[in-house]
């Protein structure tokens, strides 16, 4: 993959952002279904926490504000992590219009188009390679999977210095640790690219 890319090219997801009153709503359910799986009852995960059992109750009703500590504790209990507990599910679709990006007609542009953590972190990226373009060299952590689908043009992807040409709606998977980037020839391309990460 290519550098990082700065967020001020991407547009906002057409989706409102939740206040806090989301928050604890998602944070309501993703608790109660947890417990439930757990088989545990409010007093049992008291007693597995140390957090009051009406404090968990006002949790679970979303007229709650918990502290960061108490969030860690809940979490352990549940064998979760906090970010876990305050996912917030995606209630519309999440749209990025491609007339809306900003893709500056004389550089190689990079946008984020997605950051989640469903199954695990994931990353989604639409990259536009100019002619004789070549991304930056780049490499992901241990156990990352790099997922790349050519949209338009022809690209040469090179993985541990071994060079593979893609062309227009051919896709690859490959190790995110090996050191890879992409390039193009006499014509531009168009990549989109899913890094997918463990589960932490």
């Amino acid at each position: 993959m290519s550098e990082p890319p700065a967020t001020a090219g991407r547009p906002a997801p057409e989706t409102p952002r939740s206040g806090s009153a989301g928050v604890r709503t998602s944070l309501a359910g993703n608790l109660n279904r947890r417990r439930l799986k757990h088989g545990w009852s409010l007093r049992e995960l008291s007693a597995a926490t140390g957090v009051s059992k009406g404090l968990l109750s006002q949790i679970e009703r979303a007229e709650a504000n918990p502290t960061v500590d108490v969030l860690v504790r809940i979490a352990d209990a549940l064998g979760t992590n906090c970010t876990d507990l305050l996912r917030q599910p995606l209630l519309r679709p999440e749209i990025v219009r491609a007339a809306e990006l900003v893709e500056p007609e004389d550089e190689t542009s990079v946008t984020l188009l997605y950051s989640g953590h469903e199954q695990g972190r994931m990353e989604i990226y639409r990259t536009r390679l100019h002619p004789h373009a070549q991304s930056q060299v780049s490499s992901h952590g241990a156990d990352s999977v790099e997922y790349v689908l050519v949209m338009s043009g022809q690209v040469t992807l090179v993985v541990n210095d071994v060079p593979h040409l893609l062309d227009e709606g051919d896709t690859a998977r490959f190790a995110g640790l090996s050191s890879h980037y992409y390039t193009t020839e006499e014509s531009p391309a168009v990549t989109h690219t899913i890094v997918g990460y463990p589960r932490d």
